[in-house]
């Protein structure tokens, strides 16, 4: 079977913590309108993109000077499998210009005008 990307618009999310010098903003995700009790860190949804049965999730915080852009990897019950963050104090960035390489690379802009990459991998394995 062929593994193939797609952007997606059924999920979405709501913000239930604020951030704060203590916490980082978590959001309930939510698919076709209905919550799903599921949470991940972030509180702007940037974009979502499926992944054969999986998820992948971009979320920044909405803090501005500090932006900070989580990548969510989730599965079929969207419970997070994996996770990255981009960013750090006094940083700045929009995400931007998410493009899709098949079979399985992401890439996009946010912090330094950098383009970044991400590929999905098939099977779990390690990697730097």
């Amino acid at each position: 079977m062929a593994l193939g990307l797609s952007i997606i618009k059924e999920i979405s999310v709501k913000r239930v913590i604020e951030a704060d010098e203590d916490k980082t903003p978590r959001s309930e995700l939510f698919v076709g309108g209905q919550a799903k009790g599921k949470f991940v860190s972030g509180a702007v949804l940037e974009a979502a993109v499926q992944y054969d049965s999986f998820y992948l999730i971009f979320m920044t915080d909405d803090v501005p000077f500090e932006e900070m852009l989580s990548i969510h990897l989730l599965d079929v019950q969207l419970n997070v499998l994996d996770s990255a963050v981009i960013g750090g104090p006094y940083s700045t960035g929009s995400f931007s210009s998410l493009e899709l390489i098949e079979p399985s690379t992401l890439r996009f802009r946010f912090i330094g005008d950098t383009t970044w990459s991400v590929e999905l991998l098939p099977r779990r394995m390690f990697r730097r």
